[in-house]
């Protein structure tokens, strides 16, 4: 199903100019359209003032001048003595109060100021001047101002919006730029291809740049993972290949020991020798297992390491290797205390790894386990009385599958399994001599 696409940032830019341009000129468009009505209304009524002023020096010689310009241009004049008409021109001027005022004379709408002509002492005020000026030309010059306003506001209003679509075009392009850069990555493009290069190039606006190094931060944790990922499935695949290989030995064995049961009739001697190769078999293939089984989740799946006092977590390791070896002293010394940051089954899987070769492969008597404090981290070191292991083999025995001399026959997967932990742990593993006369194993912690 087709997500429903949502308006672009440029068209959000130019709907948002618009409708502040809008708002603007309607705001200003209304105080304008006010002060057009006023204005022309406040030089109409200077006219009539003109006029009626022009009327009242004297009733009997008013300014010939002016009013005959005002009749000429349609303008209306009475001069009444109360309510009987002196003078007037035709139509006369309705008889009305005193004051300014519309007025409808014969079917035209005039504007209509009448004054009581109050230098006239014979008459005591009862005098009066009744002028009209026409509204339709103000009227039209109105309605001409308010159709060019009109005008003007759509016009801003049309500006606004086009200028705004075009800047918003300009300041949308490095976001439509990096959008195509990033559609033009190929899934297996590494981070000196062309395109990844191309995306750091990207320039024209703060976001984005920002965008672009986000992008560009995001595909390179991408291709940590997928190279762990491959790493992880590399793993998988050596590890199918060399458990095979391994266990192909002993599951051989096995099966020649049940085909000799199976065909011939071994005496009792013979069936009990025949019945504990199959025991060793499989006691090796489970002890291959196991050991698999734990380098694979180590490998395949770490944890992430807490901060703990390594001393406590050697202690249980200890007492728990004597329970399982009482003929042989398994001590600890080193530091009391010992704060870092383990994974703390994986420390302990690795420890117990080194106490059991000890004994087994070893066949030391005496293992004494420690742990330092170091500069970057810590360290904890496994001596032993044992048989020691030479110099040529210390780095070949923490490969995979590498085993040594001795007549116990292992996995080849113990130092392997104490290697690994030793990497995930940020630090190493080594051998070395001991000073109780054996083998001594270093493993450093890294913070």
């Amino acid at each position: 199903m087709t997500r429903a696409r949502t308006p672009s940032l440029r068209t959000r830019v130019t709907l948002a100019a618009t409708a502040a341009t809008v708002v603007i000129v309607a705001i200003v468009g209304a105080v304008a359209w006010t002060q057009v009505h006023t204005s022309a209304y406040r030089e109409l009524d200077a006219r009539v003032d003109t006029l009626s002023a022009a009327m009242q020096p004297s009733i009997s010689n008013p300014n010939a001048t002016t009013v005959a310009t005002g009749v000429a241009a349609g303008a209306l004049a009475t001069i009444r003595l109360g309510t009987l008409s002196v003078a007037s021109t035709t139509p006369p001027v309705p008889a009305q109060s005193v004051g300014v005022r519309d007025e409808t004379i014969n079917g035209t709408d005039y504007r209509v100021k009448t004054v009581s002509v109050l230098d006239s002492t014979v008459l005591g005020g009862l005098a009066t001047v009744s002028v009209a000026i026409p509204l339709r030309d103000t009227g039209n010059r109105i309605d001409d101002q308010r159709r060019a306003l009109l005008f003007i506001a759509s016009a801003a209003v049309v500006a606004a919006a086009v200028l705004a679509w075009l800047l918003g075009g300009l300041a949308v392009r490095p976001l439509r730029r990096l959008a195509r850069q990033t559609a033009a990555i190929g899934v297996d493009a590494g981070p000196e291809s062309p395109e990844r290069t191309a995306l750091q190039s990207v320039r024209g606006a703060r976001e984005a740049e920002d965008l672009a190094e986000a992008m560009d931060a995001l595909l390179h944790r991408v291709d940590d993972e997928r190279a762990r990922t491959q790493e992880a499935l590399a793993t998988a695949r050596d590890f199918a290949s060399v458990s095979a290989h391994e266990l192909r030995t002993p599951l051989t064995a096995m099966r020649t020991d049940l085909e000799v049961l199976d065909t011939f009739a071994p005496d009792a001697a013979a069936r009990a020798e025949i019945v504990g190769d199959l025991r060793r078999a499989h006691a090796r293939i489970q002890e291959t297992l196991a050991a698999l089984e734990s380098l694979a989740q180590g490998e395949l799946g770490g944890r992430h390491r807490e901060t703990l006092d390594i001393v406590d977590l050697l202690d249980r390791v200890v007492t728990e290797a004597s329970a399982r070896h009482p003929g042989v002293a398994i001590t600890l010394a080193g530091a009391p205390s010992v704060i870092a940051p383990v994974v703390e089954t994986g420390l302990r899987m690795a420890v117990d790894n080194a106490v059991l070769n000890a004994i087994r492969h070893g066949e030391a008597t005496e293992v004494v386990v420690a742990a330092h404090p170091e500069p970057t981290g810590a360290a904890v070191v496994v001596d032993d009385n044992g048989r020691g292991i030479p110099v040529a083999d210390r780095d070949r025995l923490f490969r995979r599958f590498e085993r040594g001399t001795s007549k116990h026959s292992g996995s080849g997967l113990g130092l392997a399994l104490i290697a690994q932990q030793a990497a995930l742990h940020h630090g190493t593993a080594t051998l070395t001599e001991s000073h109780l006369g054996g083998t001594r194993l270093v493993i450093t912690i890294g913070a």
